[in-house]
C-alpha cells in the first residue's frame, strides 16, 4: 500500500499523521500521463494526497490497495465527502427542485398531452420508467438513454439554471421519484427527479460536495498534523495547499 506506509521523513515526500506518501510515489503522481514532473504539478499532486489522506482518516476509511494515480485520487477524494455528507447529501437532493444543487432529470417527450398521459399511465400501472422512455419517447435519444436527461457533457444532473424553466416550474413541490405530465409549450412530456439511489456514484459525490462546505473541509484540513518534505514546499495551512519556499 505505497500510499500508507510509514517512511522516514527523508524518504516521504508528505505525511499526514503516520501516514505518508513516499518521494517516489509523488514522482510517479506528478509524473503521470507520461509528463513532465514539474514543480507545480508536484505541488498539486502532493495537495491532493494530503487531503484526500485527512478526509479518509475523518471518516474510518482505509486507503485502497492500489496503484497511486491522479484520477485514482480524485475517485478518493469524491468518495470521502461523499462518507462525510453521510445521509445529508440524500436528503439535500430530496428537497427537490428548489432545494437539490443539482437536477437528475427523467423524462418522456410525448406529441400531445395525451400520449404523455398514455406513458404516465403505464408507468402507474408498473412498467418501469425505463421502460416506457423506450416504448413513447418521441427523443430517441432520451429513448435510447432509458428516459435519463443528460447534459451536453454526457453528465446526468444538471445546473438548475440550464433546465428548461417549465420544467423546473412544473416539478416545483413534487417530491423526487414522482412521475408528472408536463406542457412544455411545443411539446409535452412526463417528468420525473430520479431517485437518488439510482444515481451514479460520481453524481452522488457531485450533491455531497455542495452539501459539505469548504469552510468544514479546509477546517479538518488544517487542524491536521500535516509535513511536507522542504525539496518540494511547504504546508501553507491558510490556504490548505502546498506552495513554494518562498510564497
Amino acid at each position: 500500500m505505497p500510499s500508507c506506509a510509514t517512511f522516514n521523513r527523508n524518504d516521504s515526500a508528505a505525511k499526514v499523521g503516520d501516514l505518508s506518501l513516499s518521494a517516489k510515489d509523488a514522482q510517479k503522481l506528478a509524473a503521470a500521463d507520461n509528463d513532465a514532473a514539474t514543480g507545480d504539478r508536484l505541488r498539486v499532486e502532493l495537495t491532493k494526497w494530503i487531503r484526500v489522506t485527512v478526509f479518509e482518516a475523518s471518516t474510518g476509511t482505509p486507503a485502497p490497495e492500489t496503484a497511486l494515480t491522479p484520477a485514482g485520487l480524485d475517485a478518493r477524494l469524491s468518495q470521502a465527502i461523499l462518507s462525510m455528507a453521510g445521509d445529508q447529501a440524500k436528503a439535500t437532493y430530496e428537497l427537490g427542485v428548489g432545494g437539490s444543487p443539482v437536477l437528475c432529470l427523467a423524462a418522456i417527450t410525448a406529441a400531445s398531452p395525451e400520449d404523455a398521459n398514455t406513458a404516465l399511465a403505464t408507468i402507474n400501472s408498473g412498467m418501469p420508467f425505463a421502460d416506457a422512455a423506450r416504448q413513447f419517447s418521441t427523443d430517441t435519444v432520451i429513448a435510447a438513454d432509458g428516459g435519463i436527461v443528460k447534459g451536453p457533457d454526457g453528465s446526468e444532473c444538471l445546473d438548475p439554471t440550464t433546465v428548461n424553466t417549465a420544467a423546473v416550474t412544473a416539478l416545483q413541490g413534487v417530491p423526487v421519484g414522482q412521475p408528472i405530465v408536463a406542457n412544455l409549450g411545443t411539446f409535452s412530456a412526463v417528468l420525473m427527479m430520479r431517485p437518488y439511489d439510482e444515481l451514479s456514484p460520481e453524481s452522488q459525490s457531485l450533491i455531497a460536495t455542495a452539501t459539505v462546505s469548504q469552510d468544514q473541509l479546509d477546517e479538518m484540513v488544517s487542524g491536521s498534523d500535516i509535513y511536507v518534505d522542504p525539496r518540494y514546499g511547504r504546508w501553507d495551512p491558510e490556504t490548505g495547499t502546498v506552495v513554494t519556499l518562498t510564497s
